[in-house]
């Protein structure tokens, strides 16, 4: 497998005379922030090419797409991988270059492990599902300004920041709220979320602000935390990253608490907040109650190279 990746930044000839032409970020983004961030500007909320340079830079597998010496497209492809797929005009057959692009991830990929599709706009869903990939999780982007807001706790709770001693009830918590949430079909072991809440300490414990927005709520009769908000910032906006309320606590405010909480809190160095929800998720009716605008729906598929 390791000659495969290491294959990955020469040109790579592909179905259709096509080739594949890696790019370091800051020059893929040239054409990915105009034919995929503006083109899908009201599915991400993204706001500038410089923030897709860091995506690019994350990802750092942008492949321009090449016909001859025209580029026709580009996408974020490596084994087991692919994402973001755009078409250059007046290039326009999309469901082609999705067919030739799984055929050669296909060969790279171990056979052992799914190739995951991640970010699939609601309008390209059906070119993949037809050649066989299939929905693993649907997400919508929602959006609000920030505005200073009265947050109410409610009576017999207290909040505080969260601190490193937090790591073990937090995980709990997750899993505990997401097991009891039908729009959650795959739940996480304990130690996937201990390891989501120590990069976010790890990453965060020197920014005071986001530190200074996210929460935990308190149960004053067990002192036990039964309220979550984990905040980073990303793309140069607040972006709340995990919401959670224990089951036995809900319908109390204590969401609407932390939300309220957020949106107060960033007013004073940010425009707007933001939050990525699964699109079946019962929050989205809260979240639209305090003003989030919800946009289109973005789908992650996968494609099982072994039979299921």
């Amino acid at each position: 497998m390791k000659e495969k990746i290491q294959s990955l930044n020469k040109p790579i000839e592909i179905e259709g005379g096509l080739r594949l032409v890696y790019q370091e970020p800051k020059e893929y983004t040239r054409y990915y922030s105009v034919y995929h961030g503006q083109k899908y500007a009201d599915s991400y909320f993204r706001r500038s090419p410089e923030t897709l340079v860091e995506v690019a830079s994350i990802f750092d597998c942008g492949y321009f797409i090449m016909e001859g010496e025209t580029t026709i497209g580009g996408v974020f492809l490596k084994p087991n991988f692919m994402s973001d797929l755009f078409v250059v005009p007046p290039y326009k057959d999309y469901e082609g270059l999705v067919h030739k692009l799984l055929n050669y991830v296909k060969k790279i990929s171990a056979t052992e492990d799914k190739i995951i599709v991640r970010e699939v706009v609601e309008e390209h869903v059906a070119a993949y599902k037809q050649l066989g990939c299939k929905i693993q999780e649907v997400n919508v982007w929602m959006i609000r300004p920030t505005e200073p807001m009265k947050a109410i706790l409610p009576e017999g709770y207290s909040s505080r920041a969260v601190s490193s001693e937090d790591d073990n009830d937090i995980a709990c918590l997750l899993m505990k709220a997401y097991k009891a949430n039908p729009a959650y079909k795959q739940v996480g072991t304990k130690e996937d979320y201990l390891l989501h809440v120590n990069e976010f300490l790890d990453q965060h414990k020197h920014n005071k602000i986001m530190d200074k927005y996210s929460r935990v709520v308190i149960d004053n009769r067990t002192n036990n935390i039964v309220g979550v908000c984990l905040h980073m910032e990303f793309e140069d906006y607040p972006l709340i990253m995990s919401l959670v309320v224990d089951p036995d606590h809900q319908q109390r405010g204590l969401g609407r608490y932390l939300l309220t909480h957020s949106i107060h809190s960033s007013s004073a160095w940010y425009p707007a907040t933001r939050l990525s929800v699964i699109k079946d998720n019962s929050a989205i009716k809260l979240y639209e109650d305090l003003g989030f605008l919800r946009s289109k729906t973005i789908i992650d598929m996968y494609f099982a190279c072994k039979r299921e």
